[in-house]
């Protein structure tokens, strides 16, 4: 049945109708062999045109990147390595909607800095493959360990970091280029946005109006939850709050991503890749706030 769902959407969409709804979470997946607490797949990514998708996907200690292609016929290809430079760690995908490139994390040397943690890079997709990667500047690859990169179109880059003026042990951060000096500046989120936790695997939609993030704070359904916020039009960000059912369950929910148009919110739960539709998954916003409040009140 699950299988029939996800083909019958691949070929509507290949035909040029309109996909339907999906209104409940769906497995990118199906036949995939189920993942264990040493495989989880997460943060799936597509590109702009929707050609192309990427995930992370562990193997205990290591940490690979995978890449889809859309076939002819709307299908897409089986799940193929990316031989990126990396040591151990290979991961949290993300296409910008600025330049199209891909952005991700990887733990391999950079000699002339003598860097050997986690530092963010990028990579073009090309007509005959993938281009050469290359590391982000020092200005936003410090010392400490940089992760997690999405960029909107605006060329609004966020991402997480344990350095910096971090709280917790991973705190979201937004960086812009500012354009005379030729160098990015990297401000801090809303205090709302950080707790002594981590809070990590970002996802943006493609107009930067809104953002996805999993974090273990309450209120929370599972052990760590996806949550969101919106940018208002005046560019100030509002309240993070649990994106709530459909969404996010008892179990573990995590590594949001988006679909090249924004309408999908791909996520990981159980380690498992899902999607679902952008408006499906923000119906149970704040949804557990307000039961919790009502319980509070009650007492």
């Amino acid at each position: 049945m699950r299988v029939g769902l996800v083909c019958g959407l691949v070929v509507l969409a290949s035909c040029g109708a309109k996909v339907p709804e999906i209104d409940t979470p769906t497995p990118v997946l199906p036949d995939a062999e189920a993942p264990t607490v040493f495989s989880r797949a997460y943060s799936l990514t597509e590109s702009p045109d929707g050609t192309v998708r990427v995930f992370a996907k562990e193997a205990r200690d290591y940490t690979h990147l995978f890449e889809m292609r859309k076939q002819d016929d709307g299908s897409w290809s089986e799940p193929s390595k990316l031989e990126f430079p990396a040591r151990i760690k290979l991961t949290t995908p993300s296409f910008s909607h600025a330049d199209g490139m891909l952005y991700y994390a990887s733990d391999a040397d950079i000699f002339e800095r003598g860097q050997r943690d986690a530092n963010i890079w990028r990579v073009a997709f090309e007509e005959d493959g993938w281009g050469t990667p290359e590391p982000l500047p020092a200005s936003i690859n410090t010392g400490a360990d940089q992760l997690n990169p999405a960029m909107d179109a605006q060329g609004r880059l966020y991402f997480t970091d344990n350095g910096y003026d971090s709280k917790g042990s991973h705190d979201i951060f937004e960086a812009s280029m500012d354009e005379e000096a030729g160098d990015w500046v990297v401000s801090s989120m809303p205090d709302v946005f950080n707790t002594f936790r981590a809070e990590a695997h970002i996802a943006v939609t493609p107009d930067g109006g809104r953002i996805f993030f999993y974090s273990a704070r309450t209120p929370k359904l599972g052990s760590v939850d996806i949550w969101t916020a919106e940018r208002s039009a005046d560019g100030a960000w509002g309240q993070p709050q649990n994106l709530g059912e459909p969404v996010n369950t008892s179990g573990i929910d995590f590594g949001a991503g988006m679909s090249g148009d924004g309408s999908i919110l791909f996520f990981s739960r159980e380690g498992e890749l899902m999607m679902i539709s952008l408006d499906a998954a923000l119906a149970g916003v704040g949804t557990l706030e307000s039961e919790t409040a009502s319980s509070d009140a009650a007492d």
